[in-house]
């Protein structure tokens, strides 16, 4: 019996360890350490989606446009496109690192529960489909699907995506680590920094509960930046993120499958490559290497733009490229990767227009 007892150790450790966790997790804790609030875009999804149904079924409801995006899509004003577009309302599903698997989670509950809107607007922004990126990005895997999506679709992760999902989604200290110099900073003055951090995180959720997904400019302080400062960015970006480029066909399977979604529920839509920074663009149309397991030297955009742009034809999607179209014209950037708020008048235009033409054809 003694020796018996000695077998039950390691799952008391494991459930104290856990435990342990939770309770660092916790708003009061996590406030001290935490240096983030991209995840709160993730919480506040079932709000928006529970919002989203209750509206459509309003008699006297605007049309509804569904974006399902990334943090190239946050900004949006509402007050903006009630003036410009007062037919139209936005409920934006975009979130930090949007990937296709997150927007399938998403569409997979709409078409469980038949919410239809009558426009949905998907990303395809090309660093989601490389297999061997310098940075990945796990926070729609970590903090956007559930359990039972991920095993279902198991097939469609690697290993090492799987490991890590299970270990952040069981210990959240193991993504969010507590670091003691941070608390200790943090618990000077009274805790005036936390007090003000958690003032900060309550106006996130705030924000994006008022504006249905989007983030206020003036939280996120998306100013126009230096051309010096969007070069160097453009640099790093593309090292990070496009450097090796080899397809990712596990996320186009993805993608695919929301097509489909949208298909068989008959609801229009096209996908979206978001404008990037030219100096960004010019390295992703431009600069060669070599794709892996190959002796070939190709571009990022000689891999992926022919594949999507094959498939959007033949699918009869629309599929709107802003980064080469000749309407579309402003180059205000807060880094590479993302246009200032400046540009979303312009941005917001270059969607809802097509939009229209979309419809109306």
């Amino acid at each position: 019996m003694i020796k018996n007892k000695f077998l039950l150790i390691p799952f008391l450790i494991f459930a104290i360890a856990f435990v342990i966790d939770k309770i660092l997790l916790t708003e009061k804790i996590q406030t001290y350490y935490s240096k983030t609030v991209s995840e709160i875009n993730f919480f506040h999804k079932p709000i928006l989606f529970q919002e989203l149904k209750e509206y459509l079924q309003k008699p006297d409801r605007k049309k509804v446009l569904v974006y399902f995006g990334n943090s190239r899509a946050l900004l949006f004003e509402n007050s903006y496109i009630a003036e410009k577009y007062p037919d139209w309302v936005l409920f934006n599903f975009s979130v930090p690192g949007g990937s296709p698997d997150f927007f399938l989670f998403w569409l997979e509950q709409f078409q469980a529960d038949n919410v239809k809107p009558d426009f949905v607007l998907i990303d395809n922004s090309i660093e989601g489909y490389n297999k061997r990126p310098s940075i990945k990005i796990d926070e729609c895997l970590v903090n956007g699907l559930s359990p039972g999506f991920v095993f279902r679709h198991f097939t469609r992760y690697n290993q090492t995506e799987l490991a890590g999902f299970i270990a952040k989604r069981l210990f959240r200290t193991y993504q969010y680590r507590p670091k003691l110099d941070t608390i200790l900073e943090r618990m000077k003055n009274n805790a005036e920094v936390v007090v003000a951090y958690r003032a900060w995180r309550k106006k996130v959720m705030d924000d994006l509960i008022r504006e249905r997904g989007s983030a206020s400019s003036q939280t996120s302080g998306n100013m126009t930046s230096t051309e010096e400062f969007i070069i160097k960015y453009a640099v790093g970006d593309f090292n990070s993120y496009l450097t090796p480029y080899e397809f990712l066909e596990t996320m186009y399977d993805f993608q695919k499958d929301n097509y489909r979604i949208l298909k068989e529920m008959q609801i229009p839509h096209a996908g979206i490559w978001v404008r990037v920074a030219p100096s960004y663009f010019q390295l992703i149309k431009e600069k060669s290497q070599i794709v892996p397991g190959t002796n070939d030297k190709k571009t990022p955009y000689e891999i992926w733009y022919p594949i999507f742009k094959e498939f959007h034809d033949k699918e009869n999607i629309p599929f709107w490229n802003m980064n080469e179209d000749p309407e579309y014209h402003c180059d205000f950037f807060t880094d590479a990767s993302h246009m200032a708020s400046a540009c979303f008048p312009d941005y917001t235009d270059f969607i809802f227009q097509r939009i229209q033409n979309t419809i109306q054809k």
